[in-house]
């Protein structure tokens, strides 16, 4: 009897201690039927789930073998679709202020403000295209408060300690951004064209008068400025001077300009051997044309979101004085060497949209000596640029800009009153007449280089 009473006992006291245990076995519930896998992409849905259920569904997904920590209590309700896993589970440790803490292939989930230093991780990211300074300041957005980021610019590359949470975002980031970028070819040429007109007519005449009487001898002929010049013994006398043939001075000088290679003259002298009358008549016109062309066809290749420039010309050195005044000792000058830059200079920003279009911030700038300005022998410096923005698309021409410069002017000159003299007044006038021109035309092309 009392041995049939003792098993009794126990019967009852395991049967007790089943019930007992039976709801914690309970609390450990299956949710990785609440996860769907689509190719690479997953949906998750969970109502009012125990965190660290939803935790252990989502690193079974993921194939993480995973640690939660006992204080990492509550519920969470989330509806995720088509995500990357590990995305997932990083916006269920946010909204719970949880972490991770990796530890070779083992997850550990503990509270952020539980984390300690020991806790972290370092690890270096080698980058290949990305400037280590520019990813600095990316990567530091996103580090936590305790975290150390440090560049190491002798193998270009990202030195963090942070938690692995962190530190796996920064893996995903820079891996993004450090792609090799594409480079852009810009092809600028620059065409001038310009056009150059003149003429001139003109008029010399002259002559000299003799005359003897009781009161002596009368001559009468044009001013003498010494341009006949002796030669052997003959005289010589320059295509337009300001002698005539016959050896008198003209009276009226209004000769157009020509010389050697540039126009001509005609010159007719009336008069008879030992005649007290002479008479010198030359006329003269001129007339020239010139057309030009200039073609600069400067290149460069830069990389996306790179400033390039190239500039070519001439340094024109100038000599400058300084003067200091010393009281009561004068002043002492100081000499100096100035340079004026006179080139061509093509700057470019170019930038590719997602539409394979390129913005573009381009600068041109030509600038050169004119040597027919010259002041204390230095030339002026004509200068003519163009700034702008556009878009362009690839490999596509188009015209920056254009500048159209037209010069015209008639000009006329002779003997007051005389010179507006109906018909007769083209004795004493010369004319003159000009016209230049100049266009200058940019065109650029960009084109993206992928290879």
């Amino acid at each position: 009897m009392v041995s049939s009473r003792w098993y009794s006992s126990a019967i009852v006291l395991l049967s007790a201690a089943w019930l007992w245990a039976v709801p914690a076995f309970a609390q450990t519930v299956d949710l990785t039927k609440d996860i769907t896998k689509t190719s690479s992409l997953f949906s998750v849905e969970f109502r009012d789930a125990d965190i660290k259920d939803v935790l252990r569904a989502v690193g079974q997904a993921a194939n993480l073998n995973m640690i939660v920590s006992d204080s990492v209590t509550g519920q969470v309700s989330l509806s995720l679709k088509n995500v990357d896993i590990m995305d997932a589970l990083e916006s269920i440790l946010k909204t719970k202020g949880l972490t991770y803490v990796r530890e070779r292939n083992i997850v550990r989930v503990v509270a952020v403000a539980d984390a300690k230093d020991d806790d972290m991780e370092t690890r270096v990211f080698p980058l290949g295209y990305a400037n280590g300074k520019d990813a600095l300041g990316v990567v530091e957005k996103i580090k936590s408060e305790k975290a150390k980021v440090s560049v190491d610019t002798r193998i270009n590359a990202l030195v963090v300690r942070d938690l692995s949470l962190n530190i796996d975002r920064m893996e995903r980031l820079l891996t993004d951004l450090d792609k090799r970028a594409p480079q852009i070819m810009i092809e600028a040429k620059i065409v001038e064209v310009s056009t150059n007109y003149a003429r001139e007519f003109g008029v010399q005449w002259g002559g000299q008068y003799s005359g003897t009487n009781n009161n002596g001898t009368t001559v009468i002929s044009g001013g003498v400025t010494g341009a006949g010049q002796p030669t052997g013994s003959g005289t010589f006398f320059p295509l337009t001077g300001d002698i005539g043939a016959s050896g008198s001075p003209y009276i009226v000088n209004l000769p157009a300009a020509v010389g050697a290679g540039s126009g001509g003259a005609l010159g007719i002298s009336f008069g008879k051997l030992g005649g007290a009358l002479s008479l010198d008549l030359q006329l003269s016109a001129m007339q020239a044309t010139g057309n030009g062309k200039i073609l600069s066809s400067p290149k460069l290749l830069t990389l996306n979101n790179k400033e390039a420039r190239i500039s070519s010309g001439t340094d024109i050195p100038v000599r400058t004085i300084s003067s200091t005044a010393n009281t009561g000792e004068g002043s002492t000058n100081t000499a100096s060497v100035q340079i004026i830059s006179a080139s061509l200079l093509l700057s470019a920003i170019p930038s590719i949209t997602n539409d394979n279009r390129i913005v573009m911030v381009i600068k041109v700038e030509k600038s050169e000596p004119d040597y027919t300005r010259v002041v204390d022998g230095i030339p002026t410096i004509t200068k003519r640029n163009a700034n702008t923005e556009l878009v362009v698309n690839d490999g596509e021409t188009v015209v920056l800009g254009g500048i159209l410069t037209k010069n015209e002017g008639i000009s006329e000159s002779g003997v007051p009153f005389l010179s507006e003299i109906p018909l007769l007044g083209w004795l004493f006038r010369k004319k003159s007449k000009f016209e230049n021109q100049a266009e200058l035309m940019i065109f650029i092309t960009p084109t993206i280089v992928l290879n």
